[in-house]
């Protein structure tokens, strides 16, 4: 039994020590392994995914704007994923998500961050997703977020904090419903960051009540959670596994949702990193040979390396690149190093030309500062290389701006990025194996 005294409108509780017992795991795809747990004491039943975000052929989802309103198992059939869960709590009118929403990199419109929300959000880096989760009090918009955020699903209220369940909840959320025994979801995180964890709970059916936020916080943090926060609880509550709802819906049914989370296991497609190298302006480049910067050293952030030719178009080209937030480092002699990023879409071509100034680096060359930029580099060229241009378009006080092929920039002149990214590249293919 679980006594408590409730205090204004937080819950100081004590919980009757919980018995759970791992009943039944498997692996379903290398990088997810999957748990069945009961608790006969309450009763209660729960699913627990754990997914390994060092894994470079595991990607993470979330739901785009346009997709809300889709039942979980609808959202992992759109994307092939094989693992999904609900996300936030929302408006029955429309589908919002309560707090801050982004899917492929687009936040969405009318949802924000505030006091009572944490945040789950990730981005691709390198071979691997990175995730963390924000707790409420950092009340955050997108462009606080580090550059290439892909996903955010955020959930009230945090369960676990620094590895502890968090000291009290407020019983009087009608959403969170955090101090009745109910059908929960939640996600977690480990210490390193490497481990995601999802659980739900079957909840309001005679084999299993469910649990209060308290209940399910300690089952986390003694599956080694460090911060967890819930998701949408209720019949909302769903988790899909190859296509098939694992859990038992309160409804008896899946009920559409605003926005979910996904992961999918197989070789993700891959992507092309390529640009030119020139200087001072990467437009009108390909009419000027007089800019164009022979043998500079190209590194992508993956080690991989190129070097720009002698006598023709000095274009860079990096295939097979994970899709991300992918950067490069530019070093020629007699200029100052940069260091400039774009974000890599899946199957395609994306181009990040960079300018470069006459220079000597200093000390700190090449050092990445928060605009994805050489700090001398940024001095020098004015430009915005980070994770939105494609860097380097004139100087500053022309009003060079975000560069060639910034799919948020305005429309490049006649014979700019157009012509660079088809025509010269087809021609620098038609004429080297590189």
């Amino acid at each position: 039994m679980r006594t408590a005294w409730v205090i204004g409108t937080l819950l100081v509780a004590h919980v009757a020590v919980a018995a759970p017992v791992r009943d039944g795991s498997d692996d379903p795809h290398p990088g997810i392994h999957h748990e069945h747990w009961t608790d006969a004491s309450i009763p209660a039943s729960l699913d627990l995914v754990r997914i390994d975000l060092t894994s470079s052929e595991i990607g993470a989802y979330a739901t785009m704007e346009s997709e809300a309103g889709m039942t979980t198992s609808a959202y992992a059939a759109k994307l092939d994923a094989q693992v999904a869960i609900n996300g936030d709590s929302f408006t029955a009118n429309g589908f919002v998500p309560r707090g801050l929403a982004m899917g492929s990199g687009s936040a969405w419109t009318d949802t924000t961050d505030d006091a009572v929300s944490a945040l789950l959000h990730f981005a691709r880096v390198e071979e691997t997703t990175q995730a963390a989760i924000d707790p409420p009090e950092a009340i955050e918009t997108a462009g606080d977020l580090p550059a290439g955020t892909q996903g955010v699903v955020s959930g009230h209220p945090l369960l676990v904090r620094a590895g502890a369940v968090v000291p009290s909840f407020d019983c009087t959320d009608a959403q969170a419903i955090a101090c009745e025994r109910a059908p929960r979801s939640a996600a977690a995180l480990s210490a390193d960051g490497t481990t995601l964890t999802l659980v739900v709970v079957d909840g309001w059916q005679t084999s299993s009540l469910g649990m209060t936020d308290a209940e399910l916080a300690a089952f986390l943090v003694a599956r080694g959670a460090s911060v967890a926060l819930a998701l949408d609880s209720g019949a909302s509550s769903t988790l899909v596994m190859d296509g098939a709802v694992v859990n038992h819906p309160s409804d008896g049914v899946e009920r559409a949702v605003a926005n979910h989370l996904a992961f999918k296991y197989g070789a993700l497609p891959k992507g092309q990193l390529v640009g030119l190298v020139c200087k001072h302006d990467v437009f009108g480049c390909d009419s000027d040979s007089s800019r164009w910067i022979a043998n500079a050293k190209v590194k992508l952030d993956d080690g991989r390396g190129d070097t720009t030719p002698s006598g023709e178009v000095p274009l860079y080209d990096f295939t097979g690149v994970t899709p991300r937030l992918a950067c490069v480092t530019v070093k020629a002699d007699g200029y100052l190093t940069v260091h400039q990023c774009q974000q890599v879409q899946a199957g395609e071509q994306t181009y990040n030309s960079v300018a470069l100034w006459e220079g000597t680096d200093a000390i700190d060359a090449g050092v990445i500062d928060a605009s994805g930029v050489a700090p001398d580099a940024m001095s020098a060229a004015g430009g915005d290389g980070g994770a939105t241009g494609d860097g380097g378009r004139g100087n500053p006080a022309a009003g060079g701006g975000g560069g060639c092929c910034d799919a948020g920039g305005d429309p490049p002149p006649l014979g700019g990025c157009v012509f660079l990214a088809l025509g010269w590249f087809a021609l620098r293919r038609l004429g080297t194996k590189r």
